[in-house]
């Protein structure tokens, strides 16, 4: 039997633990918020840039290939910090890298423009700085969903509340039946169907009786 002297060491190197888990829960979701406005702010910024820098010199090619990679990559942000999803993350700095390898050879072959402004040559190095923030947003977001999904399988998630933990497992216990108590079931149940059936069967006899009764004249 454990003593109460080890139940009581138990006890408070679950709640150290308990604590330990719950501040770096905590962190994670403080990184969480602190991506969402990393990830979203520079994004609008550069798609407002390269609109701006096409309308000036009138070629559009980067502005056309931010309208589709900015949602995109807003949309993978989403799930990489919101839903902890890692795929996206990793999507989001091969997509940086892939926008980035376009953006250098469409500077080869860009005109200059009304003002003669290189616009796909002046974007290669504006998404680059572009690239380093959302890109070192996607790797600081991988590192922290692999704390968070370590948290995950933990004792206690997500509250880490001794409280919270003793109920659930309170409810887990009261839902699992011994064998001796699976048996007993399997008895009571066993014991009311053959009830059921002998009840069944007593009707049957009496309607039976009831159209077989022998008439005054049979008796004669």
């Amino acid at each position: 039997m454990t003593s109460p002297e080890e139940l009581y060491r138990n006890r408070n190197v679950r709640s150290m633990e308990f604590a330990k888990n719950l501040s770096l829960l905590n962190r994670c979701k403080k990184r969480y918020s602190f991506m969402g406005i990393v990830y979203i702010v520079p994004m609008f910024m550069y798609f407002i840039v390269t609109l701006i820098y096409g309308m000036l010199t009138g070629s559009f090619s980067a502005f056309l290939v931010a309208i589709f990679e900015c949602p995109l990559l807003a949309f993978l942000a989403y799930k990489s910090f919101y839903h902890q999803k890692d795929l996206a993350a990793m999507l989001i700095i091969a997509i940086l890298l892939l926008v980035q390898g376009l953006l250098h050879v469409l500077s080869k072959y860009e005109p200059e423009g009304v003002l003669n402004f290189g616009i796909a040559g002046k974007c290669f190095w504006i998404h680059l700085v572009f690239a380093l923030i959302v890109g070192g947003m996607a790797a600081l977001n991988l590192t922290t969903n692999f704390t968070y999904h370590k948290l995950e399988e933990a004792d206690g998630f997500p509250h880490f509340n001794e409280r919270f933990f003793e109920q659930e497992m309170d409810r887990q216990q009261f839902g699992i039946k011994n064998p001796f108590q699976q048996e007993m079931e399997r008895r009571m149940k066993t014991a009311s169907d053959s009830m059921s059936d002998i009840g069944m069967s007593g009707k049957s006899m009496e309607k039976y009786t009831e159209v077989h009764k022998p008439s005054e004249m049979e008796e004669l």
